[in-house]
């Protein structure tokens, strides 16, 4: 075994939340400081470790995405309210490969597959095929299969599924489905971002409150793996451990699926450091770092090519308190006027060059306001300009107003939720 897969066999069997670093593993496992660096940056890349800033690197449990993965023939036949004709008991089994069988039946051989599934109308050749090759098959238009392809399809637990739509549109909604999971995968939630660390946390069943120094200004009160609940640092001596739900503080805690805007409106609202991440059984996961939180993510980019977002942002050009763009065909509707997602993209960009000219980074939009004098329309050159007009320690008023060669289209009113970097 090579040092590189030493080290790593080392990391893995760290429990969850321990600390490591490059000089540690050196003088533990006996190697140069550069084998061990190389070690943690490739246990960083596998999702064993995470390097937060001022804590440190830890050991941290691999998560799995949600969405991830190819559709099972249940699924398909879910989003186009199929009939299941044979092979119920290979329903659950995920589809390696789609194939539209609009070619010549020699020509499938090339494509079809095992576990593949294979769209198709009343091409009774073509069906047969599929079987031979352990393809499933949907058959379109309404049409159903032969009596013999059905008895082989449930032999060989082959689903056979028949529509009466057609090709195109089954073919259509099929990638719809596909789009939507693969954002789904992109979004960045509590599950994503939570580490375990017990510095943070406070066990009734084990802890010493007169030892104990808290490392955040709010405490995770526990009792073993369930979660308590969340109270203040400060409070920690006072706590009766029979009164504990005396010092708890409210709706704190969110659960894995969380997403990062529910994440910024709970820290932007509480003023924390820290969010606990809590499953629906009531178990402590860790906790999620404001600096992860609102810290920028850059848009990723989906199977089809860039996001809509990625393209909005290279196309608008941004002056001082103002962003200007031209109005492009993907960001209308079908009557031609702006949709309210793109829109807000907008808003949402110049939101963040206005209050980052105040030196605030970390903010939650809370509540937006808008009237419509004029529609926007496609191919119009707009211009947004955002001004403070409010500004408190916790919270913000932003206008904004969308004009175009020196006509108002909109006004909007923005409460804003804004966490100062220099408090603790």
């Amino acid at each position: 075994m090579s040092k590189h897969d030493e080290i790593l066999e080392y990391i893995h069997a760290l429990p969850e939340g321990a600390k490591i670093s490059v000089r540690q593993i050196s003088a533990n496992l006996d190697v140069s400081d550069g084998t061990s660096y190389r070690a943690i940056k490739s246990a960083e890349k596998e999702g064993l470790v995470k390097t937060i800033e001022r804590v440190g690197t830890i050991r941290v449990a691999p998560r799995e995405s949600a969405g991830e993965g190819n559709l099972t023939f249940q699924q398909v036949n879910r989003v186009i309210q199929g009939t299941i004709l044979a092979g119920r008991k290979g329903m659950a089994h995920e589809i390696t490969r789609f194939i539209i069988g609009a070619m010549r039946t020699e020509a499938l051989e090339t494509y079809l597959e095992e576990g593949a599934l294979l769209i198709v109308g009343n091409r009774e050749d073509a069906q047969w095929r599929a079987m031979d090759n352990r393809s499933g098959i949907l058959i379109t238009g309404g049409f159903g299969p032969a009596a013999g392809i059905m008895e082989k399809a449930e032999s060989l637990g082959l689903p056979v599924i028949s529509t009466s739509a057609d090709t195109f549109s089954v073919a259509s909604v099929i990638q719809r489905e596909l789009y939507s999971r693969s954002l789904m995968s992109n979004v960045v939630t509590a599950d994503d971002l939570v580490v375990r660390q017990e510095k943070y946390v406070y066990d009734l069943k084990t802890a010493d409150a007169r030892g104990y120094i808290p490392a955040d200004k709010m405490t995770v009160l526990v009792e073993g793996e369930r979660y308590l609940g969340t109270i203040r640092s400060s409070d920690i001596p006072s706590v009766d451990k029979e009164r504990y739900s005396e010092w708890l503080q409210q709706n704190i805690e969110v659960l894995p699926s969380g997403t990062l805007q529910t994440l910024r409106q709970v820290m932007s609202w509480h003023q924390l450091n820290i969010v606990p991440v809590v499953d629906r059984e009531r178990r402590f996961l860790g906790v999620v770092h404001r600096r992860d939180v609102f810290r920028e993510f850059e848009p990723r980019k989906l199977s089809t090519g860039m996001s809509s977002e990625e393209v909005i942002d290279r196309e608008i050009r941004i002056d001082e308190n103002r962003v200007r763009m031209k109005v492009m065909p993907f960001m209308t509707d079908e009557y031609g006027s702006i949709t309210q997602s793109a829109f807000m993209r907008l808003v949402e960009r110049l939101t963040a060059v206005v209050l980052k000219s105040r030196g605030i980074h970390s903010y939650h939009i809370d509540s937006l306001n808008l009237v419509n004098v004029k529609l926007v329309q496609l191919n119009q050159e707009i211009v947004l300009e955002g001004n403070i007009i409010d500004l408190g320690d916790q919270f913000l008023r932003l206008e904004v107003e969308t004009s175009s060669e020196g006509n108002v289209l909109s006004k909007a009113m923005l409460m804003i939720q804004h966490y100062s970097d220099h408090k603790k």
